[in-house]
């Protein structure tokens, strides 16, 4: 659909009477008229009503109190990129497959293109405005190439030569771009845990697999996905796992050095473990993100809640626990505000608390942009949902706005490809 605007009869009449009158000495011509083009720079702000998603832009930064809910009514939203100022998210009207959303020059969100999907849980990343990759739960063995400027499927990608567990039917959870190349860990579509942490590799210019590489669970607990990983300036990859359900199996950075395919073995960190060592039943960070500076920031978990251990206590250990009282300390740990936003040196592989944020829960994500050279948090705590302002070099933090009238808002920079 082109929602460029179009010339009127009456206007292609007084364009056509405007260089009749150009006298033949006259070069300069007819100014060139501008046709419309959608925003790249701005923001958006994305949150939750019982039953809608609302998205707004903003051309600007706000800043103090902002009421983001008089934005546009979404059925569904799930926003999965940002290239080039447009919006990759699963189909808005809830049927399936990927839209294309972009802001056009009155700041309104139009879809500008989809791609149709038959059903299924599928993911969608971008590497660049010229090529991205997505999955299509129908074909669970290959990888889709994609342009995101025009939305026109390119390339596909048999990934059937990976290393696959028995009776596993693989689901990509992300997607990370190390040139040409591209990293994809798998969960399984239908919920079986994996004793170990697989990446499948693809080549986007030869549209082939390449190989895989994986790391051993600790002990026979399962692993978990996490959320896409991103490159250091030397080169090196580095991939998030979940961890487990496990009390003791801690999510993990897994790093792939630079020229290498293979996860380094001898790279153990663990940042919830390492912030601390006695936070046992859900040692998970979630929010990786490496910043233009190199520095890399995370939400992770800090500790079991007070309420929790004791329930543990007065049981006699863990081993103890009937079901009833696991439920019951899961409730209580994921309702607790006990994540941190921290800084990760991923050298030294050291956990720094950003002081000045507000802990919120373990699973309550948030976003994460730059801008200006500040870094954005979005924070949702059961007090306010605000936006905080740190600068990675000064260590300073500050509110940059609050926001108001939706459930767990956050914010986004259209200029912050991710």
């Amino acid at each position: 659909m082109n929602f460029n605007s179009t010339l009127t009869l009456a206007g292609l009449l007084s364009l056509f009477m405007c260089i009749a009158a150009c006298s033949d000495d006259d070069d300069s011509g007819v100014d060139t008229i501008e046709e419309p083009t959608n925003k790249r720079t701005g923001f958006v702000s994305f949150g939750f009503t019982s039953n809608s998603r609302i998205m707004k832009y903003f051309e600007e930064l706000p800043s103090g109190v902002v009421d983001v809910s008089d934005g546009t009514d979404f059925e569904r939203l799930l926003l999965s990129s940002i290239v080039n100022g447009a919006i990759l998210t699963r189909r808005p009207d809830g049927s399936p497959g990927f839209s294309k959303i972009v802001v056009n020059a009155e700041g309104e969100f139009v879809e500008e293109a989809f791609i149709p999907l038959s059903s299924g849980r599928t993911v969608i990343s971008a590497r660049d405005s010229l090529t991205g990759v997505f999955q299509d739960a129908a074909t669970p063995d290959i990888i889709r190439v994609f342009n995101p400027t025009t939305f026109e499927v390119t390339g596909a990608i048999d990934m059937s030569a990976g290393a696959l567990p028995d009776g596993i039917t693989r689901q990509y959870e992300s997607f990370t771009f190390r040139g040409d190349d591209v990293f994809s860990p798998f969960a399984d579509a239908d919920g079986a845990g994996l004793t170990e942490f697989i990446v499948h590799q693809a080549n986007l210019s030869s549209t082939s697999f390449v190989g895989d590489t994986q790391r051993e669970g600790n002990g026979s607990g399962s692993i978990l996905t996490s959320n896409a990983g991103g490159i250091d300036l030397a080169g090196n990859l580095y991939i998030p796992d979940g961890g487990g359900i496990e009390p003791g199996l801690a999510a993990r950075l897994n790093k792939v050095p630079a020229g290498s395919n293979e996860i380094d073995p001898t790279y153990i960190f663990e940042p919830a473990a390492t912030l601390n060592p006695t936070n046992f039943f859900l040692p998970y960070f979630e929010g990786f993100k490496i910043l233009e500076s190199g520095q890399a920031i995370a939400l992770v978990n800090s500790e079991v809640p007070q309420q929790a251990l004791d329930i543990i206590e007065d049981a006699g250990g863990i081993g103890n626990i009937t079901a009833v009282e696991l439920l019951q300390i899961q409730g209580i740990i994921l309702g607790a505000e006990t994540a941190r936003w921290c800084e990760l040196d991923l050298e030294e592989r050291t956990v720094t608390p950003i002081s000045g944020i507000p802990n919120i829960t373990p699973l309550g994500g948030g976003s994460v942009f730059e801008h200006d050279g500040d870094v954005y948090i979005s924070v949702n705590t059961e007090a306010e949902d605000a936006c905080y302002r740190w600068n990675p070099m000064s260590g300073t933090v500050s509110t940059a706005f609050v926001m108001t009238g939706l459930e767990n808002p956050v914010f986004y920079n259209l200029a912050d490809d991710f």
